[in-house]
């Protein structure tokens, strides 16, 4: 890309007409990307890496790094990543967005907390928006600039998953995410974490860490919340009693089911039932 230097650019300042929910901050380019980088963001980046490689390390995990890919940048935690190996250099587009746009972004599926890197197939649309970008920013600051930017940046970050070559995961995530399916199948019954852990080759803290980076709430409750969704989808789709409701959900004692009930859903179990349930919610 010899047609472009080293370029960054803020737009977060620059007036919407069409403001969008994730609205992009900074963009930045560079076409030979040396220094290696020790940093804790306090936005969330979306790295392209176009060609050349290295490696990528979040909390002390590693990921190999081969164009074309896209890693990202999490606040709050420790990032360590650049060319190295075989490589001296890499090729970099980013996109920067602030703290205030992540949960827009999460709902969009466009933050995965449990797949901070990936390969794509190739960098062919990649490039093709880099040349729009250059394009938008010849033709200098004008009517709808900073919109055309945002919704080029989003379709970026979309068509980069949708051109998605699945990487093989390291060996924790692998055990986290055998142990999380696990535990969508299981989570009726009493579960031993920690067992599980060592069976799948974690110690407790190990297990403890890389489950909260990739699922974000505790085991334990991550588990209460799959029952009582599982209670939620009963109290409106069936003729069952709260009683049955809760020894169907893995609950010995119906008081402490009620009691769980509310705390997290604000509501008593009837009480949820009769705001959700229509005649059409369960077969006659």
């Amino acid at each position: 890309m010899d047609y472009i230097s080293s370029h960054f650019q803020h737009i977060g300042h620059l007036p919407r007409r069409f403001p969008s929910v994730i609205s992009v901050d900074s963009i930045g380019y560079i076409p030979h990307k040396k220094n290696w980088v020790c940093h804790r963001f306090t936005t969330y980046n979306f790295s392209f890496i176009l060609s050349g490689g290295g490696e990528y390390w979040r909390e002390g995990t590693r990921w190999s790094v081969r164009a074309p890919c896209v890693i990202t940048q999490s606040p709050g935690l420790l990032m360590e990543y650049g060319a190295c190996g075989e490589w001296t250099e890499w090729e970099e587009l980013y996109l920067i967005y602030d703290q205030e746009r992540i949960p827009a972004l999460e709902q969009m599926g466009l933050i995965r907390r449990d797949v901070p890197a990936w390969n794509i197939r190739d960098t062919g649309s990649t490039r093709i928006r880099l040349h729009e970008l250059v394009h938008l920013e010849s033709a200098g600051p004008r009517g709808g600039f900073a919109d055309r930017l945002d919704r080029l940046c989003e379709l970026m970050v979309l068509e980069s998953i949708l051109g998605e070559s699945q990487a093989p995961m390291d060996p924790e995530t692998k055990a986290i995410h055998a142990i999380r399916d696990k535990v969508k199948v299981d989570f009726r019954m009493p579960l031993d974490f920690h067992a599980l852990a060592r069976q799948h080759g974690l110690s407790t803290s190990t297990f403890r860490r890389r489950w909260a980076e990739i699922v974000g709430v505790p085991p334990a409750h991550y588990a209460m919340r799959l029952k009582i969704e599982e209670a939620c989808r009963l109290l409106v789709e069936t003729r069952m009693k709260v009683g049955e409701i809760s020894a169907a959900t893995g609950f010995s004692d119906p008081l402490y089911f009620s009691r769980r009930f509310r705390l997290e859903t604000g509501s008593t179990a009837m009480e949820y039932k009769q705001t959700h349930q229509t005649p059409l919610s369960f077969p006659r």
